[in-house]
């Protein structure tokens, strides 16, 4: 059994990942009301978001891209080309769809004319700038240029555009429960073997780090997100556990820890049966003042920290 609960923060520079498309020559970010606590209260702002439907579509597009290093061909045609969730492809029944496809099993499938659907084992959050941080946007002129068949400008074809860029510090939170990988959820003793599942948990948490340097969103060929994660906090659990607080709030790394704390001190779930790891150099006061040093492992980068719960959760499948 593994559940894994992931949350942090990223810097963001300069980048247009999640757009409303265009209006005129203007292409405009994707925005949204978000509510900060601050010394006055509440105050609602509007920022610009990146959405969980993005981050989980590029999440699969990562799982897709380990699966295929590893030389691992279980996927179908249309989720192999990135075409993911309603699928036309008739099958007799959802073993059948998570057998022969990781991507149907991991993020889930929908076939309207069967009524057969998955839900999916992995859910994203939105991807919000924090609460003491407001972010910043604005638009920058574009010119598209158009040649001759001799190599000279054609005035004619040029076009003036606008796209919004923004830059700031964003909070995520992702949680994945894998430990109904490759197990049917219309019957659970319906499952398929366990090779398959270890390779399936180990890929859901390893394409994470792909996406979390920057390989998501959209405009990523002119504008690829200059991106750093700051801080990540990682729970791998043999037993179902709580979402950690979304890295939006400034307290999330306290209030985070303090939950897996109360989970082991209450014996909700056994100590050897969690593990914690952690990557930012603010995280180490949070851990020593709660007195987490026997639970929480901290991490060198965020890359070792997904890595090491992804070992975890492979050997707890």
């Amino acid at each position: 059994m593994a559940y894994v609960r992931v949350t942090g923060r990223v810097i963001l520079n300069v980048h247009s990942l999640n757009c409303e498309g265009a209006v005129g020559n203007y292409v405009s970010l994707s925005k949204m009301y978000i509510v900060r606590r601050t010394n006055k209260g509440l105050r609602i702002d509007e920022e610009a978001v990146v959405s969980g439907n993005m981050l989980k579509h590029w999440h699969a597009l990562s799982c897709i891209e380990v699966l295929r290093k590893k030389g691992y061909k279980k996927l179908c045609d249309w989720c192999a080309r990135g075409i993911m969730y309603r699928t036309p492809i008739e099958r007799k029944s959802e073993l059948e769809y998570i057998e022969n496809c990781a991507i149907e099993d991991l993020h889930g499938f929908l076939h309207p004319v069967q009524q057969m659907r998955r839900e999916s084992l992995i859910k994203f959050s939105f991807m919000i700038p924090i609460e003491e941080f407001e972010s910043k946007y604005s638009a920058i002129t574009h010119n598209r240029v158009g040649v001759t068949k001799e190599g000279k400008i054609d005035r004619d074809v040029m076009m003036i555009f606008k796209r919004e860029y923004a830059s700031g510090i964003y909070g995520f939170q992702c949680s994945m429960d894998l430990a109904y990988t490759g197990v049917c959820q219309a019957d659970p003793l319906q499952k398929i073997n366990d090779t398959d599942r270890r390779i399936r948990v180990r890929t859901a948490i390893l394409a994470l780090i792909n996406m979390l340097s920057g390989h998501f969103g959209a405009a990523q060929a002119r504008a690829t997100a200059i991106a750093r994660v700051l801080e990540l906090i990682v729970a791998v659990s043999k037993h179902p556990i709580p979402n950690l607080i979304h890295g939006f709030y400034y307290d999330y790394a306290e209030e985070s820890l303090k939950i897996i704390k109360s989970l082991v001190d209450k014996g909700l779930i056994p100590r050897d049966d969690l593990r914690v790891y952690y990557y930012g150099d603010r995280l180490r006061d949070i851990v020593d003042s709660l007195g987490l040093g026997n639970i929480v492992v901290e991490c060198s980068t965020f890359a070792e920290a997904l890595s090491k719960a992804a070992e975890d959760a492979e050997k707890w499948i």
